[in-house]
């Protein structure tokens, strides 16, 4: 079985051919090219034992120069008979699935294999609905969806994510994450995918659900610690040493043991600014606090602005965590009255369990990787949403 969709056995399939293997000589309404199609047709499906690879050939080329002059219900009855033939030239199988879908669809959905160059090309060339029942092949291919895919068709993406045989390549993934900020669906199916990694799941937290959300906290959760004593030498070299590189400086931030908040002149801050900062920020979240919670948290001021005006206070928590604010402290920040988006205690208890649920380390990773826009996998995403208008991506 090559599809998720077979044909039934009860279509219509034309003249049924008499015990000879032969079609039956036309009746009344038969034009001339239809019954030399008919006739070539009961030569090109006969068996290898009865016909050479040559032979079938020159036989296919001939039917070629009619198909495109006969009627649609001869091409599906050559569509139909040819799907079931094995030794079918791939001319003949080419032509039939770059024709309307009912035509392609006997060779798309037939149990014997069809080359793959032939169905990326009707995938390129064809419809929504070559599309999808290409979607429904059993032997479908990592190429195979590249190409589909390409077309940012939202139901035929669902087909591919329901989908366990194959592994997505990880441009296809980058543009489904793409593809699911206003579909609830999708990100769903997304979230099942093993192919998904962190900078997938940290970009996809701002559109998904608070149950999501919590997911995504909770398979993406990592510890830094190797990869910080790994490179910890590095740290006096780079930042006390002359001409420090930029780009190891920022992958040295970017993976930083734990976050001292600092004032504008880089000066300590202590616990009580930090709590008082992150109180004000919820009440009413001006520039100026904006600006003083970059500060603190190094991170910048469009992170920040994002992270206070999210509706659903998760990244607040993050950024909270980061921090290493109390969690007492934190507690009482939710319950107090806010500007845009004020909790009620049930949902106060939720985000706490957030909070709760993430290491500080954890949390300092997630803040860096919604900051790093110079990561090309994330400036990619960006793109593909469109916050870039740079030249558009393709797979």
């Amino acid at each position: 079985m090559a599809t998720l969709e077979t044909a039934t056995d009860e279509e219509d399939e034309g003249p049924v051919p008499n015990e000879t293997g032969l079609t039956p000589e036309p009746g009344k309404g038969f034009s001339p090219r239809d019954a030399l199609v008919r006739k070539l047709l009961d030569i090109v499906v006969l068996p290898t034992t009865k016909l050479t690879a040559n032979e079938r050939s020159l036989v296919a080329d001939l039917m070629l120069q009619l198909l495109d002059k006969v009627d649609a219900d001869v091409t599906l009855e050559v569509s139909r008979r040819i799907a079931r033939v094995s030794e079918a030239p791939n001319s003949l199988l080419r032509v039939l699935l770059l024709g309307e879908p009912d035509i392609a669809a006997p060779i798309i959905r037939r149990t014997e294999p069809v080359p793959e160059a032939l169905l990326i090309e009707c995938a390129r060339h064809g419809k929504t609905a070559h599309r999808e029942l290409i979607a429904r092949r059993l032997d479908l291919t990592t190429s195979l969806a590249d190409v589909i895919l390409e077309f940012k068709e939202p139901e035929v993406a669902k087909l591919l994510l329901r989908r366990d045989e194959f592994l997505f390549s990880p441009n296809a993934i980058d543009l489904l994450v793409s593809l699911s900020t206003a579909d609830v669906e999708t990100q769903a199916l997304l979230l099942r995918r093993r192919e998904l990694e962190p900078a997938h799941g940290f970009m996809m937290f701002w559109w998904v659900s608070a149950e999501n959300r919590k997911r995504i906290l909770a398979r993406f959760a990592l510890d830094r610690t190797i990869i910080q004593e790994s490179v910890q030498e590095l740290y006096p070299i780079v930042f006390r040493g002359p001409g420090a590189d930029p780009l190891v400086k920022e992958i040295l931030v970017m993976l930083d043991r734990r976050h001292r908040p600092r004032g504008v002149n880089g000066e300590p801050v202590s616990m009580d600014v930090v709590i008082k900062t992150m109180i004000a920020a919820r009440k009413y979240p001006a520039q100026e606090i904006i600006m003083a919670c970059g500060m603190i948290a190094g991170v910048s001021r469009e992170l920040v602005a994002r992270i206070l005006r999210d509706p659903g206070v998760e990244p607040f928590a993050v950024m909270c965590k980061s921090l290493g604010l109390p969690r007492s402290e934190f507690y009482n920040i939710l319950l107090q009255k806010a500007g845009e988006h004020p909790l009620t205690e049930a949902r106060a208890e939720e985000v706490l369990g957030v909070f709760d649920s993430i290491a500080r380390d954890f949390a300092r990773a997630v803040l860096r990787y919604w900051d790093w826009d110079a990561n090309p996998r994330i400036a990619r995403i960006t793109r593909l949403l469109g916050f870039d208008e740079e030249a558009p991506l393709t797979l």
